[in-house]
């Protein structure tokens, strides 16, 4: 990792700053690190090390080509002492956690750390599992061998951090392709990975535990909330209420699903864009009536919308979590989105690749959604099903 990297990684923390800005605080901390130590003094990290100046004594050395003696002077260098809960937490082994969905690939890595769970490593490659499956029912040969090679680049990930343990997980594709069986078994033949195929219910129920974990993080404290996670096969709608079971109901609604059952082409045409809210419009209507604190959005679709208002030139998951994107904001980019061609899209500050077709099926279920609820803005959880493979798989 460079100085560079560092300097992004800023940015993930603090989105407002400015690239150089970030990078000129990054020189300036190595700086003052630099001086401390050629005055003498030891820097301390609390939880991760101690750098500490050391003098070598003058040495003489003998060159074994010519029996030549030579002295080397005295010189200072940095002896770095990793700290001891930073050494433990290095030599923890790493766990797996593998969300196999319509549209995308993603993999979690993580640690639990005297029972405090670390999420150190997300990957994520667009697959579209569920190309054409709206209308032959079946994963496309195309679609099998990007799903293979994403599998493949993923176990090149966990060879390399040595993984032993992982859990994944099959969402609506696998639900309702008629060769699933086929694809599982292959995974699990080629990859040694077993897929285990949630149901809508359980779905709700994984996404609910990564969301809950999230928003403790954030410090939200809520009696009452909806989570919604839009995917590319269906969408599932999760009513938390305090001192309740959680009610989750799954709607064919995926942003896939909308794009090939619409056959959308792009620009689309205003009557176009119209037909489609309102089918999304009268989908809802299958849901129960609650005004909640917050509706809560989270997956694939939900980055997306989040990277596209901040425009994000990288993903940065600190920058997206807990941002508010509010009702009238969606709406401005959907009138500006929506009558962009692909090609067009594709530049557009945010835009993730690969997700450029799905922006007007996305843009239309988070418009009615918020509308439905009455509500003039959503919060993004970038915690949910993903990360609650390894809660789950850590027993929490």
């Amino acid at each position: 990792m460079t100085g560079k990297d560092l300097a992004k990684k800023l940015l993930s923390i603090f989105p407002d700053l400015e690239y150089e800005v970030a990078l000129s605080l990054t020189n300036a901390f190595f700086e003052s690190l630099k001086l401390a130590m050629k005055d003498g003094n030891s820097v301390e990290l609390r939880g991760f090390g101690i750098f500490q100046p050391r003098v070598c004594k003058g040495v003489i050395f003998v060159n074994p080509k010519n029996n030549q003696r030579y002295y080397v002077q005295e010189k200072k260098r940095v002896v770095f002492r990793t700290g001891t809960e930073f050494l433990e937490r290095l030599n923890t082994s790493f766990d797996a956690g593998l969300d196999l969905g319509t549209q995308s690939f993603r993999l979690i890595l993580g640690k639990l750390f005297e029972d405090t769970p670390y999420f150190l490593l997300r990957e994520r490659e667009n697959v579209r599992l569920g190309e054409g499956l709206c209308e032959s029912g079946l994963i496309c040969d195309a679609a099998k061998e990007r799903g293979l090679s994403a599998l493949s680049k993923f176990k090149e990930i966990l060879g390399r951090y040595e993984v032993k343990n992982i859990k994944a997980i099959g969402t609506a594709v696998f639900r309702k392709a008629k060769n699933a069986k086929e694809f599982i078994s292959q995974v699990e033949k080629d990859f040694g990975i077993k897929i285990e195929i949630l149901s809508p219910e359980e779905e709700a129920r994984y996404t609910l535990k990564g969301v809950r974990f999230g928003l403790e993080i954030l410090g939200f404290k809520l009696r009452s909330f909806v989570v919604v996670d839009v995917g590319g096969g269906s969408t599932e709608v999760i009513y938390y209420k305090d001192g309740a079971e959680p009610i989750t109901y799954s709607l064919d609604l995926g942003v896939v699903a909308l794009r090939d059952f619409f056959s959308l082409r792009y620009p689309l045409s205003t009557k176009a864009l119209q037909s489609l809210r309102d089918y999304v419009r009268d989908k809802l209507k299958d849901l129960p009536y609650t005004k909640p604190e917050m509706l809560v959005i989270t997956g694939g679709s939900a980055s997306l919308l989040g990277s596209l208002d901040l425009k994000l030139r990288i993903y940065e998951q600190r920058a997206l979590h807990g941002h508010r994107i509010t009702l009238d904001r969606i709406a401005k980019m959907a009138q500006r989105l929506t009558g962009m061609t692909l090609s067009q899209l594709s530049r557009v500050r945010g835009m993730e690749r690969g997700r450029e077709d799905l922006v007007a099926p996305a843009l239309c279920v988070y418009l009615e959604l918020l509308s439905y609820f009455l509500l003039d803005s959503a919060v993004i959880s970038e915690f949910g099903i993903l990360e609650a493979t390894l809660l789950s798989l850590w027993g929490l």
